[in-house]
């Protein structure tokens, strides 16, 4: 491997002692499992990964790894919130979130140069990735049948599922797993058959569709169908010879989920009905309400912002009809940020902030066509899995969490590490392994 590419292994840790390789196979395995349940866990393990990482890049004079466009952009999102610190309502706090916002892309590029270390690692990690789904997924359906998850876990409520996470955020979760696990499926059917790649494909996606309906998420279902599109029209414009087989296969099984789903008339007025009524009366509920502070929050701070992490803190102190109005709501303070990335950046980054967070993100999915096109094989569709799996994030209307949250961004940014790797290295190296 080129020690000037862009993400270059590190030479030496490849030929270091077996015993050393054993355990970062173990760590490869278990690390979706680390990061995915709980919060204290996820924050820890990305944190030891990150100061290893660092120590081993340190170590072995490894830097090729920070040598990437999106992660300049990233590093300087951190460096303007922390430069913007002074001017929010609580400055320490505001320079804490700030400063501690770099391990997100740092741990992202150190588990694609991790991967890339070893391509075995990055199969041992997919196959991870798929054990935990099919746990999540097989115990989101024992919910939904028996009222209780393996554990005893009651669902959340009549129309929304829990799983093995004690909170109805199973379908979040699941959203950000199922684009890894779905890219090694059809990664092992295309070496068999392209048209067994083809339906398959289909049929696990209509299979997760619906699963994702009946955990009564709404958000989770439109970003899930929204990355399966990305994934069909990968297909449809790579592997021009399956096109209407495609299109008549799309077609039957949506309407075999369809008339599944007619059979739940209460998920679907969960998922459907509510979504459409809480879009038209968007100014009537509290996703609204959190857009529309949040707008007045950048208005009226278009250049500093309100400070990292301060949308709630600004909103009580600063903005009492908007409090005022939550309270009307139901919602007995203002919300801790505004639920969807985009408005959260503008809002407590103002337009530097903003268009830094938007750069990255440009250069993110450029990075993973780039790397596509220079790997190879193409019908792999490696770029459009990783963009889908970026895209149920970071898709702007979506009600999402916060930049700052540590236990879901651990999950989002283990997703990104994944696809950088995963974009650059064909399915056929990472299946020979070492």
């Amino acid at each position: 491997m080129n020690r000037t590419s862009l993400m270059a292994a590190p030479r030496r840790l490849i030929r270091g002692p077996r015993a050393l390789e054993a355990w970062a196979l173990l760590l490869a395995g278990v690390l979706p499992a680390l990061l995915l349940f709980k919060r204290g866990l996820a924050e820890t393990t990305l944190g030891l990964f990150v100061l290893a990482g660092l120590a081993f890049a340190w170590r072995w004079r490894e830097a090729a790894w920070l040598r990437q466009p999106w992660l300049y952009a990233a590093l300087a999102l951190s460096g303007v919130l922390l430069l913007l610190a002074p001017f929010s309502i609580d400055p320490g706090e505001s320079a804490q979130a700030a400063l501690i916002s770099w391990r997100w892309p740092v741990f992202a590029a150190l588990l694609a140069w991790f991967f890339l270390a070893r391509p075995q690692r990055l199969r041992i990690f997919e196959m991870g990735v798929m054990v935990v789904l099919a746990f999540v997924v097989l115990d989101g359906f024992w919910q939904y049948l028996t009222g209780t998850d393996v554990f005893g876990i009651p669902r959340h409520s009549a129309n929304r599922l829990t799983g093995p996470f004690n909170d109805p955020l199973i379908g979040t979760f699941t959203d950000r797993l199922w684009f890894i696990a779905l890219a090694l499926l059809w990664f092992v059917m295309l070496r068999r058959h392209a048209a067994l790649a083809v339906l398959g494909l289909l049929g696990v996606s209509s299979l997760g569709a619906l699963f994702i309906f009946l955990t009564g998420e709404r958000a989770a279902f439109l970003v899930f169908v929204l990355g399966t599109a990305v994934v069909v029209l990968g297909v449809f414009l790579r592997l021009p010879r399956w096109r209407w087989p495609l299109v008549g296969a799309a077609l039957a099984m949506t309407i075999m989920v369809t008339a599944l789903a007619a059979t739940q008339p209460k998920m679907v007025d969960r998922t459907v009905h509510s979504t459409v009524d809480a879009i038209v009366h968007l100014d009537k509920n509290v996703y609204g309400l959190n857009l529309i502070t949040g707008w007045e929050q950048f208005r009226e701070n278009p250049l500093t912002g309100v400070g990292a992490r301060q949308f709630q803190a600004y909103c009580q102190a600063q903005m009492p009809e908007a409090l005022a109005a939550y309270r009307e709501l139901g919602v007995p303070e203002c919300v801790i940020h505004p639920h969807n990335l985009y408005m959260g950046m503008l809002a407590e980054g103002g337009v530097i902030g903003f268009v830094l967070f938007v750069l990255m993100l440009g250069l993110l999915f450029r990075a993973f066509f780039q790397q596509e096109r220079a790997s190879g094989e193409p019908q792999e569709l490696r770029a459009f899995f990783a963009s889908s799996l970026l895209l149920v994030t970071f898709w702007p209307v979506q009600p999402s969490m916060e930049y700052f949250n540590g236990w879901t961004a651990a999950v989002v940014w283990m997703g990104v590490g994944w696809g950088l790797a995963r974009s650059r290295l064909a399915c056929a190296s990472a299946a020979a392994g070492p």
